[in-house]
């Protein structure tokens, strides 16, 4: 009976922000790939026939009986465990008779989903308490050096990524516009205000997709193996419209960048060669890379309306647009990438919840971008750190974020927000003066305190000083005089923003 298997690897980001050096990260994002594009073709090259997809971690194979799929799991569990220790794989596989795929397919999600809450051996001992620890994964240490001649105590699992971390991705160098990437994170800033970012872009409604799908096959009346044939197609050519769509946002967005090299000059390493961009998870839909922090959003914002504006084929003649979220964490370039990873997936998730708050029929779909800039030790979800120190003196947010990326109709878009920011840089309004002329920055600075006191004392500042001028409604608020509209602000973010941010020109 033919045979599925679907599996995955596990918490990537786990792995990969293990440590803080990014030799180990580019190391364990190197390895990653290996495993999900190369290693079972390592193995056996027939089994690139037997792959159906691949992309965001999972990967669907399917065989002619259950003997092959068991022999498949067998040794791409072994070369794993053997070879890159750390690595959380799970598999599962399902037998299924002519015209019940798409059920086949479900109970692979479902075996998947018990197994990866199961954990049976995530209880482990991590040391007997007689050797020495490894300084990132405080496993027992195997070196006491690594191949750069560092003194420190290191396990397999780092030796292994070390290995690796020179190694060349394929796959990256095809989409990057250098020959080679950068490999230390002081190459992505230059001067002062040296603060990096971590992207993290995760695709919408993904699983809603693979059910229209599930849905068109389950309709067809002529339930036989050639249906079953065509689901899987169906999904190997969804699949694989999605990963070229992320790849060429991707690829775009890193040329819109180069493009801007003298913009960037003095705040990047970009004319030296060092393109201010590491890549370090590119798998479907699932897109995590690190950059500069004054870049950040704008690279974002670019991938996200490249990608809204692809449209790809879900079965016969449907075809959907792609719409995703960002998340990005903002932070100095010593603070603890797997912190930092973690902040920026949870405002991506963020993001998300925004959608669904403005839009509860989940019938619309749009990106959005949200972020945090670390200005202090960051304790507390997102949720609380905003509540902490983003609401004013009489309850109202500071803050517009999350932005709609390719939705106006929210007065909370990525528009207003560079409308803001020019209000407050570059629009000339008269304060009294004989003249109309910029901001003044200690002005601003000031501003910023007493929007934290609330709307009235905000309202006495501007008039005080006559700097309505600077401050009009966004577009789309109904409200606002005061810098305040709905009970949020409208300038806060321009605002915290104004010397970390560099706008990326398109020329296309």
């Amino acid at each position: 009976m033919e045979t599925l298997v679907l599996w995955e690897v596990s918490r990537k980001q786990d792995y990969i922000f293990r440590s803080n050096k990014l030799k180990e990260n580019k190391g364990a994002s190197n390895i990653i790939e290996k495993v999900i594009e190369e290693l079972p073709t390592t193995i056996n090259l027939n089994y690139e026939k037997n792959l159906v997809y691949n992309g965001g971690g999972n990967s669907l194979y399917k065989f002619n009986d259950k003997d092959e799929a068991k022999d498949f799991i067998k040794k791409v569990s072994e070369k794993i465990l053997r070879e890159f220790p750390g690595l959380e794989v799970f598999m599962v596989l399902e037998e299924y008779a002519p015209g019940k795929i798409t059920l086949a397919v479900d109970k692979l999600y479902e075996k998947l989903a018990m197994k990866k809450n199961e954990r049976r051996h995530s209880g482990v001992q991590m040391s007997f308490g007689i050797e020495r620890r490894c300084q990132s994964t405080k496993l027992p240490a195997c070196d006491d050096k690594d191949k750069y001649g560092e003194q420190r105590y290191i396990s397999n699992e780092i030796l292994r990524k070390i290995d690796y971390s020179d190694k060349s991705s394929p796959k990256f160098n095809r989409l990057l516009p250098v020959e080679e990437g950068i490999k230390e994170v002081l190459d992505l800033v230059e001067g002062e205000k040296s603060y990096i970012a971590i992207v993290h872009i995760d695709g919408n409604k993904m699983g809603k997709r693979f059910a229209e799908i599930k849905k068109y096959f389950e309709s067809l009346e002529n339930k036989d193996s050639d249906k079953d044939n065509e689901y899987l197609d169906a999904l190997r050519e969804f699949s694989k419209g999605v990963k070229e769509a992320y790849e060429d946002a991707f690829r775009y967005m890193c040329k819109v960048v180069l493009d801007n090299s003298e913009k960037l000059k003095d705040d990047t390493k970009i004319k030296e060669g060092k393109f201010p961009i590491i890549p370090i998870i590119i798998a479907g839909d699932d897109v995590t890379f690190i950059t500069n922090g004054k870049i950040a959003l704008e690279c974002a914002r670019v991938f996200l309306e490249y990608l809204s504006k692809k449209e790809i084929n879900i079965y016969k003649d449907k075809k959907v647009k792609l719409n995703a979220c960002a998340g990005i964490a903002i932070v100095k370039k010593t603070y603890p990438f797997f912190r930092a990873y973690r902040l920026a997936e949870e405002l991506c998730n963020n993001a998300k919840k925004q959608i669904l708050k403005d839009y509860p029929s989940g019938k619309e779909d749009f990106s959005l971008i949200d972020w945090h800039i670390e200005q202090q030790e960051i304790i507390g979800n997102i949720e609380e750190i905003r509540e902490k120190l983003y609401m004013s003196n009489d309850g109202k947010e500071l803050y517009m974020r999350p932005l709609y990326v390719n939705n106006n109709s929210q007065w909370n878009n990525y528009k207003n927000f560079k409308e803001a920011l020019f209000n407050i840089t570059k629009r000339k309004a008269s304060d009294g003066g004989a003249s109309p002329k910029p901001l003044a920055r200690s002005k601003l600075k000031k501003l910023m305190k007493i929007l934290k006191e609330g709307e009235k004392e905000t309202e006495i500042y501007i008039e005080s000083n006559k700097l309505s001028g600077y401050f009009s409604r966004l577009e789309g608020t109904n409200t606002g005089d005061y810098c305040f509209c709905n009970n949020k602000c409208m300038y806060y973010d321009a605002i915290e923003f104004v010397d970390m941010f560099i706008e990326l020109d398109e020329g296309r």
